[in-house]
């Protein structure tokens, strides 16, 4: 026996495991014979190469930029977890992967954050499984991974956000320092775009008569349109041909977004975007702290390096789009309409309105009214 039968049972359990770990690693040399080939891992802040090429392999073809980053974030949480347990990425069993989310429910993530940290590490390793020749030394079963029921975790209540009222609305757009703000957030409000989207929003991406946005790259779906009103057509149309060139201190070449940094380059990160608007609301007097979560220490360092709480706050650009879909339905616009501005439409709700896109673009256009 590798332990005595008076030991603990799950001191026996994790030993005999480690065990068997030690054994299959002897007899396997090295995982680094299974490495997979990485075109660029500079990219990426993690170093483990199943997770760069993994990261690679569906940057720009299932996931945003901004979806890449919270991806390898969840897996670097994951990464650093195994390796304090000195236990390889290939050689984890479910116990292992059960245990990181009890680590997480420890640390007060919420059931939402431990759903998508189990999302990324379920389809990281259908990745190895499928793409790389470690499928026949991986331990783990990914199909495995959607037994974990996180219903059973005590995992801190949803923060609960409210849209904005009109009023609170026009304090916003009031409360913004910059032309190109305002028109930032009143943009954000009439699409209901994200973050993410707004950042990514190129002058060629308008069609001014259409009077309508061409997503072109959300966040885990395909591209789709949005209708914008008319006032806000003319507003980006003077926006774009009058003072775009003008804005920041460097050309942006042929593909202009449109709403760049004072650098002319793109907004680089959610983060700059929900600060001109988490600021403008302090401003306004509008804004409040909703709830606060524990920042990791991995994590610190993209806030101050100190910091151990983060604080979340009731009007952000999220809280924007939210916003745009519940004063769609105060204004009477029916839900496969508001569904189709959010590109999450369900082909059941939407067959019964098959009237052509321009015809319901229209309906939306002379129901919603956008404050300004």
């Amino acid at each position: 026996m590798f332990f005595s039968s008076q030991s603990d049972s799950k001191t026996i359990a994790f030993g005999n495991r480690l065990f068997e770990r030690v054994s299959r690693l002897a007899s396997n040399n090295s995982y680094e014979n299974f490495a997979p080939q990485v075109d660029d891992p500079s990219q990426f802040s993690v170093s483990n190469p199943f997770v760069c090429a993994y990261l690679e392999a569906r940057s720009g073809r299932q996931l945003t930029e901004t979806s890449v980053a919270t991806y390898e974030n969840h897996l670097g949480q994951y990464l650093l977890f195994l390796n304090n347990r000195d236990v390889h990425l290939l050689d984890a069993e479910l116990t292992d992967v059960i245990e990181f989310v009890e680590h997480c429910v420890d640390r007060d993530n919420r059931q939402s954050t431990i759903e998508g940290k189990l999302v990324a590490i379920r389809e990281l390793y259908g990745y190895i499984r499928l793409r790389t020749d470690a499928a026949d030394v991986l331990t783990i079963d990914p199909i495995k991974l959607d037994d974990i029921d996180l219903a059973e975790y005590n995992t801190p209540e949803k923060i609960k956000r409210e849209s904005l009222t009109r009023s609170e609305l026009r304090k916003l757009f009031d409360a913004m320092d910059s032309y190109r703000n305002r028109l930032l957030v009143i943009v954000a409000t009439e699409t209901g775009l994200r973050n993410s989207d707004l950042r990514n929003l190129r002058v060629e991406d308008i069609d001014f008569n259409k009077r309508e946005i061409h997503v072109r790259n959300p966040k885990n779906q395909t591209p789709y349109d949005v209708p914008i009103s008319d006032e806000l057509a003319v507003e980006l149309k003077i926006w774009c041909e009058r003072y775009l060139d003008g804005y920041g201190h460097s050309g942006q070449g042929e593909n202009k977004y449109v709403f760049p940094s004072q650098h002319g380059k793109k907004l680089e990160s959610n983060s700059s975007l929900n600060n001109i608007v988490t600021e403008a609301a302090e401003r306004a007097g509008i804004q409040e702290v909703i709830g606060t979560s524990e920042v990791p220490v991995d994590q610190s360092k993209q806030y101050d390096g100190k910091t151990t709480t983060r604080e979340w706050h009731r009007v952000t650009v999220h809280a924007l789009r939210h916003t745009c879909f519940t004063l769609m339905k105060q204004d009477g616009v029916p839900l496969p309409y508001r569904q189709l501005i959010a590109n999450h439409q369900d082909p059941r709700t939407t067959q019964h309105y098959s009237h052509g896109q321009e015809e319901e673009f229209e309906h939306v256009r002379e129901r919603f009214n956008v404050p300004r």
